[in-house]
């Protein structure tokens, strides 16, 4: 398993710099729609990461990049749902076993059980990956509309935040948000999602 997570470590970092070579290309915006949509599915990369590089070599554009991104996302997480619905135990769980992510997708099955569209709402913003809950909601089998909706919000808020900040502040926020995106999108919310977790039971004690 050690090897197996430095194979994943030294694939994220060989994809990140071949990402800020080609940032700057006239494919850029392409690159950056399969990379949001495969993160939702397998991606060890997030997309903010490339929405942050966007941002940063082009500013006026940044909406635009932004609008790219979640909606690549969103048709990602719904492919990954389908997948879990239909192939998990074939693919899905592989996959969540090879990144370590078991017990983050058990987490995950308790608390979308209880609140399908609330759970998705602030799934981006809690210390477990997207994948989990994607995987999760696919193959509880949750209602799909609650589910996806809620996806698109949280994960929207997050980029939007991401973009935001980017847009602003520039390179000051630049390796924060490359090495630390979690712990800097759940640090904006902490208070929130502390209360909300709590005061609906989300996760299991």
């Amino acid at each position: 398993m050690k090897r197996l997570m430095e194979h994943v470590r030294r694939h994220r970092e060989r994809s990140w710099q071949w990402f800020l070579q080609h940032a700057d290309s006239r494919r850029a915006l392409f690159w950056l729609a399969v990379l949001a949509f495969a993160d939702a599915i397998f991606f060890p990369i997030a997309a903010e990461a490339a929405l942050v590089v966007l941002v940063l070599a082009h500013p006026p554009r940044a909406k635009q990049y932004w609008l790219v991104a979640i909606t690549s996302s969103v048709v990602g997480a719904a492919v990954g749902y389908c997948i879990a619905a239909i192939l998990f135990h074939q693919f899905g769980e592989p996959l969540l076993h090879a990144y370590g992510l078991l017990g983050a997708f058990t987490a995950a099955k308790h608390a979308i059980a209880r609140h399908v569209f609330l759970a998705m709402s602030i799934a981006s913003f809690m210390p477990l990956p997207d994948k989990a809950f994607i995987y999760a909601g696919g193959f509880l089998g949750v209602s799909f509309l609650p589910f996806i909706a809620g996806y698109a919000i949280g994960r929207g808020a997050r980029m939007a935040a991401c973009t935001f900040i980017v847009e602003h502040f520039g390179d000051r926020v630049f390796k924060l948000v490359k090495d630390y995106l979690v712990l800097f999108t759940l640090a904006i919310l902490a208070l929130l999602v502390y209360y909300v977790v709590v005061h609906y039971h989300m996760l299991p004690l």
